[in-house]
């Protein structure tokens, strides 16, 4: 496998038109602080393959088409590392691992890893997305 793209403009990713992972930290702030008013739970969801060595740009590509095409309202995805995505779901781990099998569904399980960290008031933003981010880049 070659190099992967990773680059934006600041608002899109250049290879698969997700949102940057400036505005998606941007709305997350933002969903977080209502979530916070509201003692509502929030979750991202991590995607990442299994075995990034073998992952093509096309397989990148499809899959932030895959996201889009389950995204329900209020929740929002970016392109967050070279080869993964978070997406932050309304609701708690439950609500994320439901979104998780509607987008790998039966033929993409094996080939992508999710893990799924929960917010849930007082953690603050800063302490989730620390979270999040190591969840992410876990090898195991």
């Amino acid at each position: 496998m070659g190099v992967l793209e990773f680059s934006n403009n600041g608002l899109i990713d250049s290879l698969t038109h997700a949102p940057a992972p400036a505005v998606f930290l941007s709305s997350l702030s933002r969903e977080h602080a209502g979530a916070s008013r509201d003692s509502r739970t929030l979750s991202i969801l991590s995607i990442r393959p299994t075995n990034s060595s073998t992952l093509t740009e096309l397989q990148l590509i499809s899959m932030a088409r895959t996201i889009v095409s389950h995204l329900r309202s209020g929740e929002f995805f970016s392109r967050i590392s070279e080869d993964g995505y978070w997406i932050a779901v309304r609701g708690d781990k439950s609500s994320a691992s439901k979104l998780s099998e509607r987008i790998l569904g039966q033929s993409l399980k094996g080939k992508w890893r999710t893990s799924i960290i929960e917010c849930a008031p007082p953690i603050s933003i800063d302490e989730w997305i620390a979270l999040s981010d190591c969840a992410h880049f876990s090898t195991s």
